[in-house]
């Protein structure tokens, strides 16, 4: 399949408001009549140089999806898939492709490769025996291996790995209550992937959520890119407050950022924002004074971003300091759906954030442009 450029390309944005706090410029990229999401914070959707990420095109839930390239240079929207029931997408490191799954039937999975710069999509693998798909993935730094979720034949879940050169494939690691693995490449050496662990957590038959996580609550560990060498860390019960299942890498220094359990004076006082590294006797406070949900790290590990509640307001600051201010406010609801979630998350050279927010009443994609001088601001 291939797409004609000139004719597919769609401008569909408008500039919101300057946060007068910050000096932020809003801009609201996407307006069509669907919903529109960007993939995921931690998710790797953007190109090295930041001109282009992906996002998530559909009209339900339960209807089919298509994903879309946003070029943020010309402020552009191109299609790089028909519509259907696809999955799973990652752009690759070096930023020429996005792979992701494409879902054929009750069992059979196919994996995908497309350009985005020619739109020319490529079949990698079929993939026979699995089911249901996790709505993420990751790609190692070599741009070698794909990894994503699935319910595996064996009736547990499991790491699904795809070779992208010779297209092998197989699970590499299984277990029970990994439904919601949030599976993640270490982005400098690649040679581990974050897993997160959703102690207790149960599924019916059809694979629908019945718990998401039992009385320990959730936490993480570390696997190695062949799905062995677990290794447990000391975040979650009983070394803190349960994980709230949001959680990335911050940047090479293999430590990982995420956000814990605990009430809403707690987050103000002793902070819900942490960070921790294997070995480590449990979390940092990286920062407090709100209620932090969904962080995203910059790519050089120096600064965070992420939503807080109540409210919907996203926050930047820096790794090592721990200051923070608002950065923009999202007008999200954040309802049920995740499409109503802010999940901020930086472009790669830290300058853009990008967020989702309904507050239009239909999910739409937003960026927020960050001042100069504010990141250095806060490092200082």
């Amino acid at each position: 399949m291939r797409f004609s450029t000139d004719r597919n390309k769609h401008r569909e944005y408008s500039f919101r408001e300057r946060c007068p706090e910050s000096g932020a410029q809003v801009i609201q990229l996407s307006s069509a009549a669907y919903i529109h999401m960007h993939v995921y914070p931690e998710s790797p959707v953007f190109t090295p140089d930041s001109r282009r990420f992906i996002y998530d095109r559909f009209h339900s839930l339960d209807g089919p999806n298509q994903y879309w390239v946003c070029d943020l240079s010309a402020l552009s929207l191109v299609p790089l898939t028909e519509p259907a029931t696809l999955s799973s997408p990652s752009v690759t490191p070096d930023g020429r492709f996005m792979v992701y799954i494409v879902v054929r039937g009750e069992r059979e999975l196919e994996v995908h490769r497309v350009s985005l710069e020619t739109r020319t999509d490529e079949s990698i693998a079929l993939v026979s025996g699995h089911r249901k798909p996790y709505h993420l993935s990751t790609v190692s730094p070599d741009g070698r291996y794909f990894v994503t979720g699935v319910w595996a034949k064996s009736g547990l879940w499991g790491l699904l790995r795809v070779d992208l050169t010779t297209g092998e494939h197989g699970i590499i690691h299984q277990a029970k209550d990994i439904f919601n693995p949030h599976m993640q490449f270490e982005p400098g050496e690649g040679q581990d992937i974050l897993v997160q662990h959703n102690r207790g957590g149960k599924l019916d038959e059809r694979g629908m959520i019945v718990n998401l996580v039992g009385e320990e609550g959730a936490t993480f560990y570390l696997i190695d890119r062949e799905g062995g060498n677990l290794r447990a860390l000391d975040i979650g019960k009983p070394y803190s407050p349960p994980c709230q299942g949001h959680q990335c890498w911050i940047g090479t220094t293999k430590r990982i950022l995420n956000t814990i359990h605990s009430t809403h004076e707690e987050a103000m006082t002793t902070g819900n924002l942490v960070s921790i590294a294997e070995g480590e006797k449990g979390p940092t406070v990286v920062a407090k004074g709100h209620f932090f949900s969904h962080p995203n790290a910059s790519r050089d590990g120096r600064f965070w971003v992420s939503d807080v509640l109540p409210g919907s307001d996203i926050h930047i600051g820096s790794t090592r300091t721990g200051r923070h201010r608002l950065l923009c406010r999202s007008g999200s609801s954040f309802g049920s759906p995740q499409y109503t979630h802010p999940h901020p998350c930086f472009s790669p050279d830290a300058r853009t954030v990008l967020f989702n927010s309904d507050r239009t009443g239909l999910a739409q994609i937003h960026a927020a442009r960050v001042p100069d001088g504010l990141l250095d601001e806060l490092d200082a």
